[in-house]
């Protein structure tokens, strides 16, 4: 009697919503063993009515990443970093704060989490796949820190693939583009939830611009999950998987943007988002007056 094969694991962060959430229903309705990392107690419950493997995990606590990896025991096919968080505004009103927290998540939690799955990932010639954001390669404007984190994140995976290249363990970066998920319908609140920083007639400059940012994300459509979770089945599951997956189709528009001229690029992205010369005027005369 042929040996029966073991179910390949995975485990996701990330894996209440959005992109890691439809990703651990596909790979469980696939057969795969599916430890779901959730930050918050309460999300136990429903995570293992859906048939999931429900795994307390808060990627900036390295003591609940440890004992996550105890959880998961010698051996894991497939790591998948679906936590983050998008932050977004001007650069000169971006706190601090902010700054460290978007870091914080989307970088040095995601290292930490590599770093302590590693083991079981080695043990069996298993895969880690990132997901990134386009923005990493073409910035809009006020989209920098996520822009910015993600552009890290990049790297990192960058410099991560050639480091276990020789290793067994394949590295991937998904990268789509807006998606109609809970993290683009919150990311607008996050500097007025942390608080712009500057001082009010700085704040007012930028109103304006923020204003036509806003209406010109209104108009555009999101884009489905399944794109960018078929990609990430595929560089779990192929036997070359690629080094970079991008999705969507306003994700594959800016990625091309990169190859245009700086002074072009700038240009049709600001008209894009109705960020004009006027607007700055405008809000500036308003401030003087």
């Amino acid at each position: 009697m042929a040996e029966l094969t073991p179910p390949r694991t995975v485990l996701i962060t990330g894996a209440t919503g959005g992109v890691g959430g439809a990703l651990a229903r596909r790979l469980s309705a696939d057969g795969w063993i599916v430890y779901a990392a959730h930050r918050k107690p309460a999300d136990a419950g429903p995570l293992r009515d859906a048939g999931l493997t429900p795994v307390l995990l808060d990627v900036t606590d390295e003591e609940s990443v440890a004992a996550a990896a105890d959880v998961v025991g010698p051996r894991l096919d497939g790591l998948v970093n679906s936590a983050g968080i998008m932050g977004q505004g001007p650069v000169e009103l971006v706190p601090a704060e902010a700054w460290r927290r978007q870091f914080e998540i989307n970088v040095i939690g995601q290292a930490a989490v590599i770093r302590a799955f590693l083991p079981a990932l080695r043990a069996a010639g298993g895969r880690i796949v990132n997901l990134g954001a386009v923005s990493a390669r073409v910035a809009p404007p006020f989209f920098g820190p996520i822009a910015a984190s993600k552009a890290a994140l990049a790297a990192l995976t960058q410099a991560l693939r050639m480091e276990l290249r020789h290793q067994g363990v394949k590295v991937s970066l998904v990268e789509p583009g807006a998606m109609d998920t809970a993290i683009f319908g919150t990311a607008d609140k996050a500097g007025a939830d942390m608080g712009w920083a500057g001082s009010p007639q700085t704040q007012h400059r930028y109103a304006g611009a923020l204003d036509a940012v806003q209406a010109a994300a209104a108009r555009q459509p999101l884009g489905p999950v399944a794109p960018a979770v078929n990609a990430v089945v595929r560089a779990l599951t192929a036997r070359r998987p690629g080094t970079l997956y991008t999705t969507g189709r306003d994700g594959r528009a800016l990625a091309l943007l990169r190859f245009l001229p700086d002074g072009l690029r700038d240009r049709l992205m600001l008209r894009a988002m109705g960020v004009t010369a006027e607007v700055f005027r405008t809000s500036t005369a308003a401030t003087v007056g």
